[in-house]
């Protein structure tokens, strides 16, 4: 009866196979791999396959070509008596992973009453005059200082529909593709409404510590549109206490800050604005973009 080897013998040239292996066991990174695990003549053998699947995968990968796991770095392991290949994650593909994660997040996360908000990016902010460029550039300067870990809030004011929650928004998504941080959008108005709602409403997890809960563990919030809502004791002393727990947080508003300081106690209007610095922008002269295409 015939060997295995025998019969392999017959469909196979010994000589280029010898030749292969032979210099499959002499390349520098497997002649290491052999030495640091002390493998014997018997477990080589039965890892020629494996060998020559990671050299062949190897030379894609530092290529960048596409190989069996795209963007895995294929490794060799000790199994069982032979060496095997796995895959890892490479750092470019953890990043992406975290930022969709991220992504998913937000879009969780934040409660936005006007829905296009979700779309807005910088890239679809329309800027045609010298105050609406100099808006985004404004965003994309805050959107940097927040991703290398710069903190205190950012006020952002003006009439409405004139793209502040649209920047506000835009500046997040900035954050999530060039840094690691959390984000969350939520309309101020809209955050009180369910807060409310939740006092008769005893199956909604929207209460006040829930909120409380993801607006202190976010690394860079949007309070949006404050001053719109119906501001009570309540009210100012749950923004209050929002922003006290953060030190960095993104506020847009209609009001200018003489309003704001005539609508809230001297202590809400102190943690509105600490850390501004020069984080501050004021939208007065830019037309509502709602109803600027109006034909009427």
């Amino acid at each position: 009866m015939e060997s295995i080897g025998d019969v392999i013998g017959k469909f196979v040239d010994m000589n280029k196979f010898n030749a292969m292996t032979n210099k499959v066991i002499a390349h520098p990174e497997i002649e290491k791999f052999i030495s640091e695990n002390e493998m014997t003549d018997e477990e080589i053998t039965k890892s020629y396959s494996k060998f020559y699947e990671y050299l062949k995968e190897k030379e894609k990968f530092d290529n960048n070509e596409k190989t069996a796991m795209n963007g895995h770095e294929p490794i060799l392991i000790m199994n069982y008596g032979y060496a095997d290949v796995v895959y890892r994650e490479t750092e470019e593909v953890i990043k992406r992973r975290k930022k969709a994660e991220f992504i998913k997040k937000l879009n969780r996360n934040s409660i936005v009453r006007d829905k296009t908000i979700k779309k807005a990016s910088f890239k679809n902010f329309t800027a045609k005059t010298q105050e609406e460029e100099q808006a985004l550039a404004f965003a994309k300067e805050i959107a940097k200082y927040y991703y290398t870990d710069g903190e205190g809030n950012t006020v952002v004011s003006g009439p409405a529909g004139t793209g502040k929650s649209h920047l506000a928004m835009s500046i997040l998504k900035e954050c999530i593709v060039h840094g690691d941080l959390t984000v969350i959008f939520a309309s101020w108005s809209e955050v009180l409404h369910l807060i409310k709602d939740s006092f008769s409403n005893k199956e909604s997890f929207y209460t006040q510590e829930y909120f409380m809960d993801i607006f202190r563990n976010t690394d860079l919030l949007v309070v949006d549109d404050i001053g719109s809502e119906k501001i009570t004791d309540w009210s100012m002393s749950l923004l209050t206490d929002v922003l006290d727990a953060r030190t960095k947080t993104i506020i847009t508003t209609n009001l200018n800050s003489d309003e704001l300081l005539s609508k809230y106690h001297n202590r809400t209007y102190s943690r509105i604005f600490r850390g501004v610095g020069k984080k501050a922008f004021n939208f007065k002269n830019i037309k509502d973009k709602r109803t600027s295409q109006l034909p009427f």
